[in-house]
């Protein structure tokens, strides 16, 4: 038996879990799923998702799967404009 191939929710649903860990409660996998969902309808692919993640985990002190929704457009731009005070952030925290 071949394994099937992944589906783009399968690839986003990876990229989520990979950056935020596999949801573990009903619960949990109910909010994973409607991120994916958004993440999809939204016309993202898996490596845009990785990006997003990337973005969210070095910009908030606590990242949330959650947050990536929010900042996926964002995200996709070399960088975004900053504050005067976040650039002198990320300039301390190397993530230029």
């Amino acid at each position: 038996m071949t394994e099937r191939e992944k589906s783009p929710k399968d690839l986003v649903w990876d990229c989520l879990a990979e950056f935020f860990g596999e949801p573990r409660t009903k619960t949990e996998q109910g909010r994973f799923g409607k991120v994916v969902r958004e993440l999809l309808e939204a016309g993202a692919t898996a490596d845009e998702v990785r990006r997003a993640c990337e973005y969210v985990q070095r910009t908030f002190d606590s990242p949330s799967v959650f947050a990536v929704t929010a900042w996926f457009s964002v995200a996709q731009n070399d960088r975004p404009n900053l504050s005067p005070q976040q650039k002198a952030l990320d300039e301390l925290r190397g993530t230029k």
